[in-house]
């Protein structure tokens, strides 16, 4: 965080000091003969600046929170050079050069501003879809991850088991970690209450487990009471990936 602030303290620092070289560098070389021309360059060229400035925070406030960057804001990069490049190219040629009629020379400025702030616009709301289709995909496996990863920790603890049936209980629920492997990962809103009833026998399956390590002697009935569990989860996977299919 503090590094962070050290990047925008500096980028402001020369910012500041470019805007101060801009401003002396127009009035000190007399950079237009008309007036109105000279105001719409510098006002143009002062702008290009501020969003080449305000771009860079964005930058660093967006890369601070995430270890790669976005081609989303790669692309608002090259766009904003595209239009710092165009502020000072047709000032330097329409104004200094040519020097077009004001009135011309504002709509060309104007018409700049224009396409740099839609061509910037249309990028950020593309990035913002993205991001907000990633994040939906990210919602609708998250369950099935879950579920997944609830199963292999059973099966870790499973396997602290000392007892000699310990691989017929890992086996068992290796058996149902394959059925959800194999499943659609993709859920869906509509199927909230079959996804929180697997939670429910999932954490009932642990809580079994945890008692059979916790007893010195498993009762003679244990792995007909596992594998009436792992069946009904695995009847309650069944029933949500039937559920999701006529869904699709």
């Amino acid at each position: 965080m503090n590094k962070r602030k050290t990047y925008v303290s500096s980028i402001t620092v020369i910012y500041a000091a470019v805007i101060i070289v801009t401003v002396f560098s127009f009035f000190g070389l007399g950079f237009s003969e008309s007036l109105l021309r000279f105001v719409i360059s510098l006002t143009a060229v002062l702008l290009a600046e501020s969003v080449v400035y305000l771009y860079s925070i964005f930058w660093l406030r967006v890369t601070v929170r995430i270890s790669q960057t976005p081609p989303v804001m790669i692309s608002g990069v090259f766009i904003t050079i595209m239009y710092m490049a165009a502020v000072l190219i047709s000032a330097i040629v329409f104004d200094g050069l040519l020097e077009v009629p004001p009135l011309w020379y504002a709509a060309l400025q104007l018409l700049i501003v224009v396409v740099g702030a839609v061509s910037l616009a249309a990028t950020g709301l593309y990035g913002w879809n993205a991001g907000a289709q990633e994040k939906k995909a990210r919602e609708s496996t998250r369950n099935l991850r879950q579920h997944r990863q609830a199963l292999a920790e059973i099966s870790m603890l499973a396997s602290t088991w000392k007892h000699s049936e310990c691989e017929q209980l890992i086996e068992l629920i290796d058996t149902l970690e394959e059925k959800f492997k194999y499943s659609d990962p993709v859920s869906n809103p509509s199927l909230f209450a079959t996804e929180d009833m697997l939670n429910q026998q999932i954490s009932l399956l642990h809580d079994h487990v945890e008692l059979l390590l916790a007893l010195d002697e498993p009762r003679a009935d244990w792995e007909v009471e596992t594998k009436e569990l792992v069946e009904i989860i695995a009847a309650t996977l069944q029933r949500r990936n039937r559920e999701l299919s006529a869904l699709k």
